[in-house]
């Protein structure tokens, strides 16, 4: 009997199972990290099976467009290849491939999904089910930074140990901070767009306001500054919105000057900009990497390096350039003109073309966030939830509430 496999089953069952499992490897890698350090790295084994049958996918139901991903993944390949081997004998930099080829990997792994997948993500039916699946895999997560929060459970910290390990902030079994931000950021946007354009779940809402601010991360605080005042832009009037910003102005004054404890609870960032600047505080302390890796590494290019990149993330010894701001360590990786086609690969199949005010705001804010953060472009915990998230925000929307 010959069992039929259809491309569309292959591809819900890797959404659904996915958004569940990613989840729990990552929080498996992090309690490990603390409590069992030589299983840590188990995700690497759960993405490397499911980027193998994104690819078996994407070839055994080949058609035109995946074609033309795979030709410009070759070409991103043959570069990658071109651009290391050129730093490593011809300008004389000791570089290791696998560890690079890693690095390489991760800016294309959500490629891989979203190509596996993409025609299921453009159908509203399995759109709902898959976001269904994420808005409680996050909500999840948030009581578990929640309860983390009351009872001090060390693996729910944002950094469970080492010597930021005292700073205030609970991210569930989200593996590190940058990631976390951009997980709960898009939660949030998720549930708003639920509320706002669905008029349902104004309670999660609620809490997804909670579950962001326990992360007490800067891009998640941001964000959630930005989206407020995108809400009042886009349903107030102007003679309001003065009335509340010199309402909130006065406020904030209030409690900078007169509420030691909350001076207390970001005190961490508040050492900082003292100490350090707003400069540092706001890129934390990236900024500094400029001169310390990028200038010296930049030293070492030339024309070829410039073009099609050779990025050094693999030798700490030997000039590594990785800066953790994510458009900086994208062109260094890429070059100029690489690293304007991946955004351009970027913009016209993971963004896509743009439906809705909201989902611009959306895009935009991870953009923002880009230039002064890592892990959006190489994040390898959140690639599966950004397919599903930004296809379903860049939905058109039910209806625009009105300024009032």
């Amino acid at each position: 009997m010959k069992v039929k496999i259809e491309e569309k089953q292959l591809a819900v069952f890797i959404l659904t199972t996915g958004l569940v499992l990613n989840y729990i490897v990552d929080g498996v890698n992090k309690v490990c990290s603390i409590y069992l350090p030589i299983l840590s790295r188990s995700a690497i084994i759960y993405r490397a099976l499911l980027q193998i049958l994104c690819i078996v996918i994407i070839v055994l139901f080949v058609n035109k467009k995946r074609v033309s991903w795979l030709l410009s993944f070759l070409f991103f390949l043959a570069c990658f290849f071109i651009s290391n081997l050129y730093l490593k004998y011809i300008v004389g930099i000791d570089v290791y491939l696998i560890e690079q080829f890693i690095y390489f990997n991760k800016y294309f792994f959500i490629f891989f999904l979203f190509f596996a997948t993409y025609k299921v993500l453009a159908e509203s039916s399995y759109l709902e089910k898959f976001i269904e699946v994420f808005k409680k895999v996050f909500l999840f997560n948030g009581f578990l930074a929640l309860v983390g929060a009351l009872l001090s459970i060390k693996a729910f910290f944002i950094v469970p140990e080492g010597p930021s390990a005292s700073r205030f902030g609970y991210d569930g079994l989200i593996i590190s901070g940058n990631e976390a931000s951009i997980f709960y950021l898009l939660g949030l946007f998720v549930i708003y767009k639920d509320w706002r354009f669905k008029k349902r779940g104004f309670n999660f809402f609620l809490l997804a306001i909670v579950f962001c601010f326990l992360t007490g991360m800067k891009a998640v605080l941001l964000g959630m500054a930005l989206l407020f005042f995108y809400h009042l832009f886009t349903t107030i009037s102007i003679k309001k919105l003065i009335g509340i910003f010199s309402l909130m102005s006065a406020m904030f004054l209030t409690l900078f000057l007169y509420a030691p404890k909350i001076r207390d609870l970001f005190g961490y960032y508040f050492y900082f900009l003292k100490e350090k600047g707003f400069v540092f505080m706001f890129t934390g302390g990236r900024n500094t990497l400029i001169d310390s890796r990028v200038l010296p590494f930049l030293e070492n290019w030339d024309i070829i390096n410039y073009l099609i990149g050779g990025q050094n993330i693999s030798n700490i010894e030997d000039f590594l350039s990785l800066t953790e701001m994510d458009i900086i360590d994208l062109f260094l990786f890429f070059g100029v003109i690489n690293g304007v086609l991946f955004l351009l690969l970027y913009k016209t199949q993971i963004v896509s073309k743009v439906k809705n005010t909201f989902y611009l705001f959306c895009v935009g804010v991870f953009i923002l966030l880009a230039f002064f953060a890592g892990h959006f472009f190489t994040s390898s915990v959140n690639p599966i939830y950004i397919i599903v998230a930004f296809a379903y925000l860049n939905e058109n929307t039910d209806g625009i509430i009105r300024k009032t």
